[in-house]
């Protein structure tokens, strides 16, 4: 039939699609971008790089579109009404976040310059006044980087950048002079000129001029100084002739009474020529012999033991110190008699005395750890130093300080009281670059705060005595003498961000403590995921494990090889495009996870599958096969990833209850309903009649356990008046489940929830629990469904009817049986194994 003519044309509707992947990281720079960056820094990233472009253009320009078309915006003339149109499209703290994440990490020239037209293209549109104090720092020294040294000036005093960091402006022209080849004597002369407006003694070079320019620095000769006696620790294995420097630095010391003491930590025999030569140098100077090499620490302690010195401090084998360090050091504790140690300053440089720097701080001039100056009685309270083979400057310090109060450290930040010398083959510049901290230097860090804030919550001061065991785990290879050991095999390394904040980290603790349980070898790699919000602190469990010896931390970067290496976060591949792990697998599993999404919210997802599955196979050379944690997730992987790719449903990553299996027993008196709850305002109801609909009842008493903090914001703290809420400080989960007979689930309607583990804990424990009705094709037979309204009249009906209730009790207990006991964990662990 030919349509009637006056009846209305079909509209044309258009469909708008979004890239969901964008979206998310889009919104992480919206909410979190500080976080996101330092992820960005950490990964190393090249690929990261985009995701900033197109957060920092509402048109999505990735990095090399975006460039193009800043850079035609260079040469215009704009009006105020131009610039302003042209700010509208682009965010500009992203951009110079972008700025500051390509001069961080660049690899060459070509990308300061990309961060520089960034910069330049941010000031000119909008103005200095949206340049954050890291900006300000990150565009000068990149405008020095590029020889662009009017601009240098310019920005350096519009920034009033000295006072961002300290004589930064008159290091940079030092670092110009150096730059531009002009005379060794010019430069000379322009850090002697510094020297004297600090009214510092000033130095001079040595007749050698083969030498490197760091290795002729000399003190031009002054008065000395008397005092109590320095004990000065220098460290050493296999010097080059830059020990000789160090020394010297040390013998024209201003302040005289100092012995130095030369720590050989079992270098070949071939060095002991030059060990012999340097013992020689001065009468003031011993050397000693280590038989076995035991790393910087061990042999710091060793000279400790023998320091003579009121005041005690160290010295880098290949370091140079100004004339004036020591005493002014000595002086500043002198001076306040209730200050117990002091720093100093030191600025990192290639011998050729081109300025460096190895961390995200864009100046030059920092503190220097190796130069810490205490009191040697401190070491009667509180330990020498970790016996660790790196990283232990930063634990004695926070250790001390821990004990003496940061009042009672001194900071001598205003002067460059050193140069350390940075080399490519340094442990430093391998393990710490702009931004980048090795994971296992992570870890090490994180477990020894942890440790101390857990003595000052005990009103104690952290102390390591030598004959006493660390109480702290530290990473496999920061024992003495394994550096480079190779680990062996394991039967499972578990790959994960193991941030006490990261999404999967509680249900990777579970699973590592389950088989570590039944004997397997379980080793453990932390890599940072960008879903994790808040990356502070170390899951305690895990460090427990550790310490316990049941488990063993492996670096990606570590020597070992493993049956099955599973990695539980699809994110962590994102940006892996530029890290190579030495970590060798039979087998490879990833571990897909949905975790609860609110309905009708903005569709974000962190994971491009195809991509992380690719960067995750070219990281740990393998391919990997992927598995879901429910029916729902690995439905989901059949269209987002080969069929090829996806092991069977039989394999199924599920989740397993841990827990003492309860009793069941049906209530005999006034029941007793229960929730227990960990942070989340959508685990709880929508509103505050839901809830008391459900938790506020004559018929029965409740209970509530764990974290209420969101809850008692959302409903008022008048809502838990007729409840008893029981802290994790006087009870556990276990104990709290087997004082209630009801356990009462009603989360928000807008939460989409899969199999929860707490619902699981309650089954396992005996008990009847109650959900809202659409969580019915989660959990079938094994739970009680009903609405808020309806809750009071079940829990009635089930403790009036004692056989009911047992047999409800039951069916959840059976539901567990069937997928979710440890039994089932290791089983299909075991599948992976064989």
């Amino acid at each position: 039939m030919p349509a009637d003519s006056n009846s209305a044309a079909p509209v044309a509707t258009t469909l708008k699609l979004e890239n969901p992947v964008e979206n998310y990281y889009r919104h992480k720079m919206k909410t979190n971008l500080p976080v996101f960056y330092r992820f960005a820094l950490q990964t190393r990233s090249l690929m990261i790089r985009d995701v900033f472009a197109k957060a920092a253009s509402k048109r999505g320009y990735d990095l090399t579109d975006l460039l193009a078309v800043l850079t035609t915006q260079t040469s215009a003339d704009l009006d105020d009404e131009s610039k302003a149109s042209i700010a509208e499209v682009f965010d500009s703290e992203v951009l110079l976040t972008l700025a500051n994440l390509l001069a961080n990490t660049a690899r060459d020239e070509l990308d300061t310059h990309s961060a520089l037209q960034i910069y330049d293209f941010v000031y000119r549109i909008c103005g200095g006044t949206v340049f954050q104090d890291a900006h300000k720092l990150q565009y000068v020294e990149a405008l020095g980087a590029a020889d662009r040294h009017t601009d240098v000036r310019h920005f350096a005093r519009e920034f009033e950048i000295n006072s961002l960091a300290p004589l930064q402006e008159e290091l940079l022209e030092i670092q110009r002079i150096k730059q531009e080849f002009s005379s060794d004597e010019d430069w000379l002369d322009a850090l002697n000129e510094l020297y004297g407006s600090l009214g510092m003694t000033k130095v001079l070079f040595s007749d050698d001029t083969l030498l490197p320019l760091m290795d002729r620095l000399m003190a031009v000769p002054a008065e000395k100084i008397q005092g109590p006696r320095v004990s000065v620790i220098m460290p050493t294995f296999s010097p080059g002739p830059g020990i000789k420097t160090a020394v010297r630095s040390l013998l024209e010391q201003t302040w005289e009474n100092i012995e130095i003491i030369v720590v050989d930590d079992a270098s070949p025999p071939e060095f002991r020529k030059i060990y012999a030569e340097v013992g020689q140098m001065d009468p003031r100077i011993r050397v000693v012999h280590h038989d076995d090499n035991m790393g910087p620490y061990v042999a710091r302690n060793s000279g400790l033991a023998i320091a003579s010195g009121e005041f005690v401090t160290t010295h880098d084998d290949d370091d140079w110190s100004h004339p004036d360090k020591l005493a002014t050091q000595v002086q500043s504790l002198l001076d306040h008699e209730s200050a117990v140690a002091v720093t100093s300053t030191h600025i990192r440089t290639s011998e050729s005395m081109e300025f460096q720097r190895v961390n995200i701080l864009a100046k030059y001039m920092q503190m220097n750890y190796s130069s810490l100056m205490f009191r040697k009685t401190l070491v009667e309270a509180i330990g020498p130093w970790d016996t660790v083979n790196r990283g232990g400057d930063s634990e004695f310090l926070t250790r001390l300080i821990e004990y003496a109060g940061s009042e009672n450290v001194l900071h001598l930040s205003d002067r460059p009281f050193s140069f350390s010398r940075v080399w490519s083959g340094s442990l430093t510049s391998g393990e710490m670059s702009r931004g980048f901290f090795a994971y296992s230097r992570l870890l090490y860090r994180w477990a020894f705060r942890q440790w101390h804030w857990q003595q000052g919550k005990l009103g104690k001061s952290p102390v390591l005595r030598p004959q006493e065991s660390r109480p702290y785990a530290i990473p496999t290879t920061f024992e003495s003498g394994t550096h480079t050991k190779n680990l062996g095999s394991f039967d499972v390394i578990y790959v994960t961000d193991f941030f006490r904040q990261a999404k999967y980290v509680d249900y990777v603790v579970q699973e590592i403590e389950t088989l570590s349980e039944k004997g397997l070898r379980i080793g453990y790699t932390h890599m940072y995921s960008p879903e994790t919000d808040r990356p502070a602190g170390i899951s305690p469990r895990l460090l427990s494990l550790q310490l316990e010896g049941k488990i063993s931390q492996v670096s990606y970067d570590d020597v070992a090889d493993t049956k099955v290496l599973i990695v539980y976060d699809p994110s962590i591949g994102m940006f892996l495009d530029e890290i190579k792990s030495t970590i060798r697998s039979q087998r490879s599993i990833l571990i897909d996870r949905g975790l609860p999404v609110l309905v009708n919210s903005p569709e974000r997802n962190s994971v491009f599958m195809s991509q992380a599955l690719r960067h995750l196979d070219d990281c740990f050379d393998t391919e990997f096969e992927v598995v879901g944690a429910s029916n729902d997730d690995q439905e989901g992987l059949l269209t987002r990833v080969p069929h090829s790719r996806v092991l069977p449903d039989e394999m199924i990553w599920r989740p397993h209850v841990r827990q003492k299996q309860g009793d069941i027993r049906a209530p005999e008196t006034t029941p007793i309903i229960g929730f227990h709850s960990y942070g989340n305002q959508y685990r709880w109801p929508n509103n505050l009649k839901q809830f008391e609909a459900i938790y506020n009842s004559p018929e029965y008493e409740t209970r509530f356990f764990g974290s209420l903090e969101s809850a008692i914001q959302k409903f008022g703290a008048a809502a838990f008046a007729f409840s008893e809420v029981v802290s994790t400080a006087e009870s556990n989960e276990l104990e709290f489940l087997s004082s209630i007979d009801f356990w009462v689930y009603g989360p928000h309607s807008k939460l989409a929830d899969q199999i929860w583990e707490p619902v699981l804990s309650a089954m396992w424990a005996g008990k009847v629990v109650i959900l809202p009705p659409r969580f019915a094709a989660h959990y079938g037979t094994a739970a009680v469904y009903a609405h808020s309204y309806e809750v009071e009249d079940i829990v009635k009906r089930f403790s009036e009817h004692t056989e009911d209730y047992l047999a409800q009790a039951q069916r959840g207990r059976s539901f567990i049986q069937a997928a979710y006991t440890d039994e089932h964990l290791v089983s299909r662990v075991r599948d992976l194994l064989s």
